[in-house]
């Protein structure tokens, strides 16, 4: 049975890094979007699954489980509406975060892994600068998690 729970931070994230580490080891997954000033949907894939509608970006972390005794990355998916970001852009917005790109598509947006030994502040300040970064509105400067507990 998995339980979601949303909340809202700015620049206290105290709570928001606590929500993070209460889903490592494949325990859950959350997404984070920036708020802002006018009423605006967060971007969603569309049906086919091949076209990025209108909307806010989205950031989704999701933890992995070990297989057979091995610890394996998470992953980060970044949706946003600029297209491909290429590599520099890309290394330029992780921040020096020793995340792996695994997908920079188009439509699909970006997709990253975590390494599993990575702090949960590490992870959240990723997916606030980069959907802060790549937010096409005027931003509020506060996030909405919604977290999904296994």
């Amino acid at each position: 049975m998995t339980t979601r729970s949303e909340l809202q931070f700015s620049d206290d994230r105290d709570e928001a890094i606590s929500a993070v580490e209460s889903i490592a080891s494949g325990r859950g997954w959350c997404n984070v979007v920036p708020g802002v000033v006018d009423d605006v949907a967060d971007l969603k894939v569309n049906v086919f699954g091949l076209w990025v509608n209108q909307g806010v970006a989205v950031a989704s972390f999701v933890t992995s489980a070990p297989r057979h005794g091995e610890v394996l990355p998470s992953s980060l998916g970044i949706l946003h509406s600029r297209g491909r970001l290429g590599r520099e852009r890309i290394t330029l917005l992780l921040g020096g975060a020793p995340f792996t790109v695994r997908q920079d598509h188009n439509a699909r947006g970006l997709l990253l892994d975590v390494p599993a030994d990575t702090n949960a502040d590490k992870v959240l300040d990723v997916m606030c600068s980069m959907t802060a970064s790549l937010c096409d509105f005027a931003m509020t400067g506060s996030w909405r998690m919604d977290l999904y507990v296994r």
